[in-house]
């Protein structure tokens, strides 16, 4: 788990190009745990970091509201974000056999970079 590694690697004073963070399974404070870590192990300022977006998946307007949340979160650590706007298409069928669904009914991904 992160909540123990990258402590470790902090303490270590590594610091990383880029970094992705799969938050599936994870609660929102759970992410700006990891903002707070991800401030200080990117490599600044060429470091790119981005995460699985799947904010208020099911609501549109949530899902905005949650990724403005994420923008000033990240802006007041010192790190500039975006969203941006990747066309997706995700036949129904695809999700065939999938218990939770955790992005579907849009046919845009909002990609934080």
């Amino acid at each position: 788990r992160w909540q123990v590694e990258l402590p470790k690697l902090l303490d270590e004073g590594i610091k990383f190009d880029g970094i992705f963070y799969d938050t599936y399974g994870e609660h929102f404070t759970d992410l700006e745990d990891f903002h707070s870590c991800v401030a200080n192990c990117l490599d600044k300022p060429n470091g790119i970091y981005s995460f699985f977006n799947g904010l208020a998946p099911d609501n549109l307007f949530f899902h905005g509201v949650a990724c403005q949340c994420v923008k000033l979160q990240l802006s007041n650590l010192g790190l500039e974000s975006e969203f941006a706007p990747c066309e997706i298409q995700v036949k129904e069928k695809e999700w065939d056999g999938v218990r939770r669904k955790y992005w579907h009914g849009r046919d845009t991904y909002y990609l934080p970079i």
